[in-house]
């Protein structure tokens, strides 16, 4: 064993003892599709066997082949678990919360028990055990990595050394292999794949290697349907061989007859192994890949018609093939995708200037090659599937994408050991940086309040025997329509309750309307009550989103409570009183008015044509069977295709409507803008409450104008203002 095979068995470890950790720390079922590869396992635990699409109670990924599931199943049938193919783990009903975001808020899909940490009682051992065989898998991958940069570099093994780095300090191939789904065994099949040709290559078609090869082809079959496009690299691997034995052959076409012999040889192994796969698909389906009935389950469209899919989908690609977890709602900053697209464009501009490092013809042609492939499949994918720009599923291509990254940087940094170093260095600090940084924050409990967070040991408050506040405060002191309001509270936790209790924040204004409100469990989703631990302060920090048309000038309160959904609000004690409000005041705000030429200025652009410009509403305050006035400020932005009309209805929650006025005849001039009144008369048996107005434009053939976006996207097909309060008789 050379030095650099002990560095890598250093790297290997690293990688295992990593990816071990983030299958413990991550909370189960919260990677993409966690769940559903779970329900396939316990379907071949608890039925011994295969799921079928559409037919399940509850869906499972049906559709994959079951090599992965098989082998996991395996690993935990002798686990006792509760658990079966219809498993359901509950939910976070405030789970995505401006989910784009980079932060911590509400991360977690799902709402996990203490019998899901360690020693891991109620069967949940049965999800962990296949977690660790994707830990075993990963290190396989990263074993044939560097196997592959050892065949392509003998000379250079530094470099085989950095191009397994890319892929074991990769936080989404880290975070993937350690949660439950067969994108991981796809990878490891698709590098075993792409070492036998390369092998096959430089060392020739032996028949032991060939047999190897169909062994390797028809386990990639049983993991992952798209690997099927690896038969591209066997014929490419094979047919080469053959051209370079043709001195060596007898005949005129023999190294035609080699090649296709090779490949049949191939072909026959594989799909004795897997052919009863396809079998199936087509007795069930009438369809060897199956993927007809997949596309009608997933939301499937043509491809023809949406190459906008592409465009729009390949930044996140990019992101979650580096570091974006769970179904995307753990990002990083931008600024990280973007520095790691610049190192990759820097390193294929290594290729260029002349004298720098280049591979073979035959292995530039078959890592070129593996990245193409994967990468159309994918792409088309993207076209046909809503939810096809993922980066795992590139895994297949990353040790060929490796090896070409790190041969490309090796053409500026000039040796070897620099290489190595340097992308040893840029992986690890990427690694840091992104679970570090994002995701141990975004899944773990909340760190304990400081002593600058708890200025004091007196409690402002006291919900009920759950919770003491120890602090709030609300910042800032005047906020605009559109801005957000932070609203920090530090909680005490008295005892761990039996179901979960939410925290909610209501924005209420001069005349008692609720501009805006907020409900989450505590910890931002990380600490639900039913895990709390006595005793341990921490601090919360809230955003309120002031709507972009809430009426202005005003004066508005934060109020705070916990509450459960069928148990109502927790009592509020302040000073050791008992309030017969049960919401605390957090703070107060003015609600400034934006500069304009029309009261509540805003701009809702309606397909292009009209704008909604401003509003007043006359009075706010009213009972059931009074009138509201609503002026209405709308600019004509270009020629209307239609005489649209207006609709104004008053409606709650549950979109009721308890007063509209609707109507045309209206003049839609260019350039102008039209002032409509309208006078809207609630009905008598109007409930008290916050009400909103919500606004917009139709016609009658055409239906209701949307809304768009400054980048042209729709958002919703009207406008609500307000809100106005409706009194009780």
């Amino acid at each position: 064993m050379t030095k650099v095979d002990r560095i890598f068995g250093g790297l290997l470890l690293v990688f295992v003892a990593v990816t071990a950790t983030v299958s413990l720390v991550n909370p189960l079922f919260e990677a993409p599709d966690e769940i559903r590869h779970y329900r396939y396992i316990r379907k071949l635990v608890t039925e011994r066997a295969l799921p079928i699409q559409g037919q399940e109670e509850v869906r499972s990924q049906s559709h994959h082949p079951p090599l992965y599931y098989a082998l996991a199943a395996l690993a935990s049938a002798w686990i006792p678990s509760p658990h079966t193919s219809t498993y359901e783990h509950p939910i976070n009903p405030f789970w995505g919360y401006r989910n784009w975001e980079v932060g911590v808020d509400n991360k977690l899909q799902y709402w996990h028990s203490e019998a899901e940490r360690f020693p891991f009682r109620e069967g949940f051992l049965a999800a962990l055990i296949p977690r660790w065989v994707n830990v075993l898998l990963g290190a396989l991958t990263v074993v044939l990595t560097y196997q592959i940069g050892r065949r392509v570099w003998p000379d250079a093994p530094l470099l085989a050394l950095g191009s397994a780095a890319v892929i074991a300090l990769n936080p989404q191939f880290i975070y993937t292999s350690a949660a439950i789904n067969n994108d991981i065994i796809a990878a490891a099949c698709g590098a075993a794949v792409l070492l036998l040709c390369i092998r096959i290559v430089q060392d020739g078609a032996d028949r032991r290697t060939v047999i190897w090869l169909g062994l390797t082809y028809g386990c990639a079959l049983l993991s992952k349907l798209h690997l099927a496009a690896a038969g591209a690299l066997i014929a490419l691997a094979l047919f080469w061989e053959a051209w370079h034995e043709k001195p060596r052959l007898q005949g005129r076409f023999a190294w035609v007859r080699r090649g296709v012999s090779g490949l049949l040889l191939v072909g026959v192994i594989a799909l004795a192994l897997a052919g009863w796969w396809f079998i199936r698909n087509w007795m069930l389906y009438g369809d060897l890949t199956g993927m007809r009935v997949v596309n009608e389950l997933w939301a499937g469209r043509s491809a023809r018609d949406n190459w906008w899919a592409i465009g729009q989908g390949l930044p996140y690609l990019w992101a979650s093939l580096w570091g974006r977890f769970g179904y995307g709602q753990i990002p990083l900053p931008q600024a990280v995708y973007t520095v790691v697209l610049v190192v990759c464009i820097i390193s294929v501009l290594g290729y260029v200037w002349p004298g720098r490092r280049r591979f073979p013809m035959a292995l530039a042609f078959l890592l070129i090659l593996t990245i193409v492939l994967y990468s159309a499949i994918v792409l088309y994918y993207m076209l046909i599937q809503p939810a096809g720009a993922m980066g795992r599923f590139l895994f297949p291509a990353l040790p060929a994408f490796a090896i070409v990254v790190v041969g490309g940087l090796s053409g500026w940094l000039r040796t070897p050991a620099r290489t190595a170093v340097s992308v040893v260095a840029l992986m690890a600090l990427l690694l840091g940086i992104a679970l570090g940084g994002y995701l141990w924050p975004a899944v773990r409990c909340p760190p304990r309040a400081t002593a600058a967070q708890t200025p004091s040991d007196t409690p402002i408050a006291q919900f009920g025997d759950v919770a003491r506040v120890l602090a709030v405060e609300t910042n800032p002191a005047q906020v605009w329509p559109g801005e957000p309001l932070w609203v920090q509270v530090t909680w005490e936790p008295l005892q761990r309750t039996a179901r979960p209790y939410a925290v909610y924040l209501h924005l209420i204004d001069a005349i008692g309307a609720v501009v805006t409100q907020r409900d989450t469990w505590p910890g931002l989703g990380r600490a639900p009550t039913t895990s709390w631990r006595v005793g341990r302060t921490f601090v919360d920090t809230y955003r309120l989103d002031v709507p972009a048309s809430t009426y202005t000038p005003n004066r508005a309160t934060v109020r705070l409570g916990l509450y459960e959904q069928e148990w109502g609000r927790l009592p509020l004690f302040v000073g050791g009183i008992l309030l017969s409000d049960q919401s605390l005041e957090a703070g107060a705000v003015e609600i400034a008015a934006l500069p304009g030429d029309w009261p509540n200025g805003q701009f809702a652009n309606f397909a292009g044509e009209i704008a909604f410009v401003g509003y007043t509403l006359e009075p706010r305050s009213l009972a059931g069977g009074e009138t509201l006035t609503a002026t209405l400020y709308w600019q004509v932005l270009a020629e209307p295709r239609y005489d649209y009309a207006i609709f104004a209805q008053v409606l709650d929650a549950e979109y009721h409507v308890w007063g509209s006025h609707d109507g045309g005849g209206i003049t839609w001039t260019p350039g102008e803008v039209v002032t409509v009144t309208r006078s809207i008369t609630l009905l008598p048996e109007t409930p008290s409450g916050s009400y909103p107005l919500q606004v917009g434009l139709f016609h009658s053939e055409t239906g209701r104008l949307p809304v768009i976006a400054e980048d042209g996207h729709y958002l919703e097909e009207r406008v609500l203002l307000g809100p106005i309060v409706v009194q009780a008789k």
